[in-house]
């Protein structure tokens, strides 16, 4: 495979674009567009993100023409925390969010952008207000509208070290009402890590804010030995159209513990779903919610509660 390597222009001082929350960091290549295709791979060397480059920037990569998917890569393997992206005709740009694991690999190998036929008119690393969650293995914005599925590729996975928890932030207008399902393989029963209306496997716990997989019993690295990518496949149901915003993982589920409250305390009205995802109780205070309900596990505002 030739490729073409281009050296990073010099590193500018930060200055901000049309947006103000946006902050180009290092211009890694501004010169004549270049086209790339399977066999013609576009390199930007590792010396370009040795400083200066932060996890929770992004690589900015802008195109004067595209048709079909982009990979970006390192030592040719998918480069961590990336996704299979199909940008389709006449798409301006593409985002990476760089995650702790990318920016190693970033360092040692560089990146490598690969892809079917597309024009690249530029390479860069920016920054925004996007903040990376601890633990974080992909973060991004992913829109989960009818039957959507993100291609995580399994690199993300080879730092994995026997944490329990993968959960998946959520941004938008969810009410908590979604379907989700995590698996490597479609149709398989035995591929799937946790679904909404899972069988075989802990059903995923998900609010407005976060679905939440429990990943005791998997054997990760195996299962993702003989497939490409994690696959995280999502349908509004009945709630509004969301983006997948991060996949972190966890090693215990202290963050998502449960709360015994205070009735008093809480009057705001709210939303109160059952542990399912079902809607039980709406726009009450949440004392007058939970003072009716049977004993259980509810959700509201993002958190659990238990009635006893």
């Amino acid at each position: 495979m030739r490729k073409l390597f281009m050296a990073a222009m010099a590193a500018v001082a930060a200055w901000a674009t049309a947006s103000a929350d946006v902050t180009t960091v290092k211009t890694l290549y501004s010169g004549d567009p270049v086209d790339v295709t399977w066999e013609n791979t576009l390199t930007i060397g590792a010396e370009n993100f040795a400083d200066g480059v932060e996890v929770g920037d992004y690589l900015y990569i802008t195109f004067t023409k595209t048709t079909d998917v982009i990979e970006i890569k390192a030592d040719g393997r998918w480069l961590p925390g990336s996704i299979k992206t199909f940008l389709g005709d006449n798409t301006p740009d593409f985002k990476a969010y760089i995650t702790t694991d990318m920016l190693a690999a970033l360092r040692q190998y560089g990146v490598e952008i690969c892809g079917a036929s597309f024009t690249v008119s530029g390479v860069s690393v920016c920054k925004d207000d996007f903040t990376m969650p601890e633990g974080a293995i992909w973060a991004g914005y992913f829109w989960i509208d009818t039957w959507t599925t993100m291609d995580l590729f399994k690199t993300a996975f080879d730092n994995y070290d026997g944490q329990r928890y993968m959960d998946i932030y959520l941004s938008g207008e969810s009410d908590g009402s979604y379907f989700m399902q995590v698996m490597t393989a479609f149709d398989t029963p035995s591929a799937v890590w946790g679904a909404t209306n899972s069988e075989t496997r802990p059903m995923v716990e998900h609010t407005a804010t976060k679905a939440v997989v429990d990943l005791q019993g998997i054997d990760v690295k195996t299962a993702l030995a003989d497939v490409n990518a994690l696959l995280i496949q999502g349908n509004k149901e009945g709630s509004n159209p969301f983006n997948i915003t991060a996949i972190a993982l966890r090693a215990d589920n202290t963050s998502t513990s449960i709360n015994v409250v205070d009735l008093d305390a809480a009057n705001a009205p709210v939303n109160v779903y059952n542990f399912q995802g079902m809607l039980v109780k709406s726009c009450v205070s949440l004392d007058e919610a939970l003072g009716t309900l049977p004993a259980g596990i509810y959700i509201a505002n993002g958190r659990k509660y238990v009635v006893r």
